[in-house]
């Protein structure tokens, strides 16, 4: 395997292993935090150390002619981060992390259409083995099915959709220009959601250090990903993005004592084997 490969490898390892301790301590935030303010805080912090970063470049005024791709990669992200983090505060955290790993099944799908990448044939058994796995893992161990259930989905279309751009933007812009444009999006866009919603302030020094925490997360997580883009294939790092639901599920045992229960087990595995299945390719 190149050494371009084991790079882009380690750095998706370690972004999910980031945004799993992200979700976790947004978790946490929301019982104390509005969605606006946590996503509000997530973005500034990582805005506020990325944009020397960029414009010391000298790039800005040319970045300004890639501002389409930018927009459909920071509102995709930022509104599948608002579904993350509602899912986040109504489901427990093991479940939200598994049903969110579905988003490796919409890539290639919004990735042929985009893209004009061609579809593999695998992704129709694929689709059909997570709708089982998520029907299990949502319903079966469970009293009743519960809609919230589906919002980690719905995150998962939109969060796969900004993968996609990130593969596009990733060709002609740095890292610290897509950081920089979503971290902006993000700010503006939470601002915009609390005149509808609510703006709640940290009460307490506790809950500033896990703002803080939940930054530094978001911050690394987001930087890691967009290297790993530009290191190698997407194809090649989708099978890793579910280690994001193993990190969530081994944070939810030993910090929320979250048990996913035999069904939920069985459920999450099937969804994982879905989305590697996507990644197969005959030699």
């Amino acid at each position: 395997m190149a050494p371009s490969a084991l790079l882009g490898i380690f750095f998706v390892v370690l972004s999910q292993l980031a945004f799993a301790g992200m979700d976790s301590v947004i978790k946490w935030l929301s019982s104390d935090l509005s969605t606006a303010t946590i996503i509000f805080f997530r973005n500034l912090i990582t805005l506020i150390w990325i944009a020397p970063v960029f414009l010391s470049t000298g790039e800005f005024k040319n970045s300004l002619k890639r501002l389409p791709l930018h927009a459909v990669r920071s509102l995709s992200g930022q509104i599948g981060m608002i579904f993350i983090f509602l899912s986040l505060a109504l489901l427990p955290l093991s479940d939200a992390s598994v049903l969110r790993s579905l988003t490796p099944l919409f890539v290639p799908i919004l990735a042929a259409i985009w893209l004009k990448e061609k579809l593999s044939w695998l992704l129709i058994p694929s689709f059909l083995l997570a709708i089982i796995g998520s029907w299990i893992l949502a319903g079966v161990d469970k009293p009743q099915f519960s809609i919230y259930s589906f919002l980690p989905i719905i995150a998962g279309v939109f969060v796969a959709m900004a993968m996609v751009a990130i593969k596009r933007i990733s060709s002609v812009a740095s890292g610290s220009e897509i950081v920089f444009y979503f971290s902006l999006t993000g700010v503006v866009f939470a601002i915009g959601m609390s005149l509808f919603t609510e703006f709640t302030l940290p009460t307490n020094y506790q809950v500033w250090l896990m703002v803080l925490l939940m930054g530094i997360f978001g911050s690394l997580g987001q930087v890691w990903i967009t290297k790993a883009n530009q290191f190698t294939d997407a194809s090649l790092l989708a099978p890793f993005y579910y280690l994001n639901a193993v990190f969530g599920a081994v944070l939810s045992h030993f910090f929320w004592h979250e048990k996913l229960g035999v069904w939920g087990w069985i459920g999450a595995a099937i969804i994982i084997l879905a989305g590697l299945l996507v990644v197969l390719k005959k030699k």
